[in-house]
């Protein structure tokens, strides 16, 4: 088993240490009170506080540690804890001594300044990872250990390496189990989010589609699985169905990747807003976010601008701090949320995004809520909560066994859908014949001829919309132009 803190070689780290608490962290020299840095960084120590440097990153983060959960915290915070102690903790004889001390501490604002904290010991932590073939839910009284073929209850002290605050759910799923008397070998997929997901994958009102379903359901693996494969890296793209010349909101995209919020930390961005040249774009990011959901981005989102995103370290920087790297290994996962086809041609386009396009089952008119008669998540009880986590553990089992199952969506359909006009499509389905070279000037004024009231577009979008008809139904789009006459042929 890896240790849980590696041997201290440089950069003067150390292991954790049980050295006896330092209960004073200031001093009283003639009369007057002054808080000591050497005793207030011990005293720290005592508690936990330690500077964690993750591999790999050019900077160093505040951490507190309990057993084998960690949890990241700010200079302010740590400013809190002291105070508190003061306040609270610490047994003054004098009740004097205790407002001089309070005075002292309030003004003094080196001893617990970042500068100052980052003098702490360095601690290099074995945190337990996502692998290849393993993925871990954390919870309050044990962590699930999901296999392709297995879950299995696991202590923290089995585990190998820390756990961070952040990764833990809040809930107590082995009292659940035993509570309910459920054998966790014989859970099975069920409860009001296994019912929802169902819903974003019906092809009509009454039939879920079995490829998507079992698209959806290793994708929300994919997501959840820590481990990042290198050469195998998305963005998954949540859409709107299409539906009567506009695209459908209010399908169901915002509340199941507020569901995944649920098991990994999610920094959200505004998608209108969102801008990857903004160097402070990424500013919510800490270590330990497992996901970024970009959400509602907008008709002309360059997609190909959030590769680095995709594929690289994160660089994070924040207004009045240092920029820091975050690992490719554990940077967050991209999801992003849209009413429209995220645009990109090409195979590097194609390698890097996943889509879905959720069904019509939900709309504004008709929510989960209207559904289910209550809120998903904010109104569940226990029992619910645990169904919810077994649907997210499946979902990891089935990535691990099959790898993301690709959707059957014609999403270049969507796409001429949203385009091009409902007379056009018509048009080109009974004007166009495959193999035949056709004048794309006759064939424009053919269209006005039979469609005289049909708004005035200009051949280079009349154009477009014939790239957009062979990409939809699988056609090779040539063109030839010679003169004043610009020929094409669908093959």
């Amino acid at each position: 088993m890896r240790p849980l803190v590696k041997k201290a070689i440089s950069r003067n780290r150390v292991p954790l240490l049980n050295l006896q608490h330092q209960d004073k962290f200031w001093t009283n020299t003639s009369g007057s009170y002054k808080i000591d840095t050497e005793s207030l960084l011990k005293f720290l120590n005592n508690r936990g506080y330690y500077v964690y440097w993750p591999y790999g990153a050019k900077t160093i983060i505040l951490i507190k540690i309990d057993n084998k959960i960690v949890k990241e915290v700010t200079a302010k915070e740590i400013r809190r804890f002291c105070w508190d102690y003061i306040e609270n903790e610490y047994h003054f004889s004098d009740p004097d001594e205790r407002k001089q001390v309070k005075a002292e501490f309030y003004k003094s604002q080196y001893p617990v300044s970042k500068n100052n904290l980052e003098l702490l010991p360095v601690l290099d932590l074995a945190e337990c990872k996502d692998t290849k073939d393993k993925s871990y839910l954390f919870f309050n009284d044990c962590a699930l250990e999901v296999t392709k073929d297995s879950i299995q209850m696991k202590n923290y002290a089995d585990i190998e390496g820390i756990v961070f605050q952040s990764d833990i759910c809040n809930i107590n799923i082995r009292s659940l189990f035993t509570r309910d008397q459920v054998r966790i070998e014989s859970i099975k997929p069920e409860g009001e989010f296994h019912e929802f997901i169902k819903d974003l994958c019906r092809n009509d009102l009454k039939n879920v589609n079995s490829n998507s379903y079992e698209s959806l359901v290793t994708i929300i693996g994919y997501l959840i699985h820590r481990y990042k494969d290198p050469g195998n890296t998305f963005a998954v793209i949540f859409m709107d169905t299409y539906k009567d010349g506009t695209p459908n909101g209010g399908t169901g995209k915002g509340v199941l990747t507020k569901g995944l919020a649920k098991v990994r930390k999610t920094a959200f961005q505004n998608g209108k807003c969102f801008r990857s040249s903004d160097k402070f774009a990424l500013s919510n990011v800490q270590y330990g976010t497992r996901l970024l959901r970009i959400d509602d981005v907008p008709r002309d989102f360059d997609f190909e601008k959030i590769f680095p995103l995709i594929t690289e370290d994160a660089v994070i920087e924040r207004k009045h701090e240092n920029k820091f790297v975050i690992p490719f290994e554990i940077s967050p996962k991209v999801m992003i949320t849209t009413n429209f086809v995220v645009e990109g041609k090409g195979d590097s386009h194609n390698r890097r995004k996943i889509e879905f396009i959720l069904s019509k089952v939900f709309h504004p008119e008709y929510t989960p809520e209207n559904k289910f008669g209550h809120l998903l998540y904010d109104e569940w009880d226990e029992t619910e909560w645990l169904k919810f986590y077994m649907v997210i553990a499946y979902g990891i089992q089935e990535y691990l066994k099959k790898g993301i199952v690709k959707p059957k969506f014609n999403v270049a359909e969507r796409k001429l859908k949203m385009e091009a006009t409902p007379e056009f499509i018509e048009f080109v389905n009974n004007s166009v014949n495959p193999g035949e070279k056709m004048s794309k000037n006759r064939l424009y004024e053919t269209f006005y001829e039979m469609y005289p009231n049909h708004h005035k577009i200009e051949l280079t979008t009349f154009r477009h919309w014939l790239k957009y008809f062979a990409d939809a139904y699988g056609y090779k789009f040539y063109e030839k132009h010679s003169g004043n006459d610009n020929k094409f042929e669908f093959c």
